[in-house]
Parts: structure tokens; sequence; C-alpha cells
């Protein structure tokens, strides 16, 4: 149990790590996308549980272990995948479903093995096309958000 809390804090703590390097600009601008999908996730995170399509297991209170995803790799992925595609939603989507099925079909195995998360009455194809459709809905929130900037100008 120690070493699963331990790696949690490290999945929280060593993407953060790499911020410094995104630039502030960067950082700025695609604040917004990210904070809006990880608030978006936390709910999708909520009703797949209460459906029984994944479950979490305890991360360290208050949090449950998904928190640690969402606040610290997820988060950061998405400002780190917004800096280097956005703009060529070509490059996006083939970055964005490699990164799915990797994290599908590798990391959910290490997710359960360390008690951290696991499928329940959801297969991986569908947790994919899911992790997929989020990533269409962040960029498209990136897309209006950067809309909504260039209106205001």
């Amino acid at each position: 149990m120690k070493s699963s809390k331990l790696l949690l804090i490290g999945i929280l703590i060593f993407p953060w790590l790499t911020v410094p390097f995104l630039g502030k600009s960067s950082f700025k601008r695609y604040l917004p996308a990210s904070i809006f999908i990880v608030i978006f996730t936390k709910a999708l995170d909520l009703f797949g549980e209460k459906k029984k399509w994944w479950r979490f297991y305890k991360g360290i209170p208050p949090f449950d272990s998904m928190d640690f995803f969402n606040f610290g790799p997820y988060f950061v992925s998405g400002l780190w995948m917004l800096k280097m595609t956005y703009g060529n939603f070509k490059l996006f989507i083939i970055s964005d479903t490699i990164l799915h099925i990797l994290f599908t079909f590798v990391g959910l195995k290490y997710l359960k093995r360390y008690k951290i998360a696991a499928l329940v009455k959801m297969t991986k194809i569908q947790y994919l096309f899911v992790s997929t459709l989020r990533g269409l809905i962040f960029y498209g929130f990136q897309y209006l958000n950067d809309l909504l900037q260039k209106n205001r100008s």
C-alpha cells in the first residue's frame, strides 16, 4: 500500500516539473482548456464510477486515485499537447490517439496492478472511444476559446 501512495505522489508531482519549460505565454494560453478538461474528466469519472464502467481505489484522502492523474499528468500533458500540436488538427488527433492507446493498453495494466484504477463494465475499446471523444472536446474548447479571444480584440 505504501508503494501505491508513493507512486500517486510521484504521478502528481513529476509532470509539474516540466511546466517551466512550456513558457509563460503557452501556459496562459492553454490553461483554460486544461482546467476545463480536468473538470470535465472529473465529472466523467464520477458518472463512470456510478455506472460501474470503472473503479477507482482510495488514493490519499481526501482524493481518490484518479485525482492524482487528473491534476498531474492529464492536466500537464494537455498543456503540452496543445502547445505542440494546436493549429494542426491532424497532428493533434494522431498524437492524442497514440497517447490514449498507450494509456489504455499499457497504462491500465499498471493501474490495476497497483490498485489505483480498473475497468469494470467497460472494455478497453470502449474506454479508448471515450478518451478520444474527450480529446476532441478538449481541442474544441481551445478552438472556441481562441475564437472568443480574437473577437474581444
